[in-house]
Order: C-alpha cells, then structure tokens, then sequence
C-alpha cells in the first residue's frame, strides 16, 4: 500500500515537471509578446512538454529524438 500511494505522489510531481516550459524574458514590456508566443507554441507543438523554449522572438519545439 505504501507503494502505491509513494509511486501516485512521485507520478503526479513528474507530470507537474512535464508540463513546464523556459522562458527568457529580457524586459517586462515584452511580456506580452511571450504570453502570445507561448500560446502558439502551444498550438503548433503539440501541447504541454513539448515546448523548448519561447522567447519575445518566438518559440521552439521539442525535438523528437
């Protein structure tokens, strides 16, 4: 019991960890840019983790290595 209930708790952080994205963000005032890029990218990856890296320029996916 107390496996599975340790395997669910350390299941649930992995998939919190999966769905983080990297930001850099050099001005606030750029903030919105990255807010609509994020959206995109988002959209055209595929979704949660699949997302490198979006910047105020724009975004890249994950490879699929």
């Amino acid at each position: 019991m107390k496996n599975t209930v340790l395997f669910g708790a350390m299941s649930v952080a992995l998939l919190g960890l999966v769905g983080c994205i990297h930001v850099d963000e050099g001005d606030w005032s750029d903030s919105e840019e990255i807010a609509l890029n994020t959206e995109t990218a988002l959209r055209v990856c595929g979704g949660p983790g699949t997302v490198e890296k979006v910047t105020e320029d724009g975004y890249t996916c994950k490879s699929d290595d």
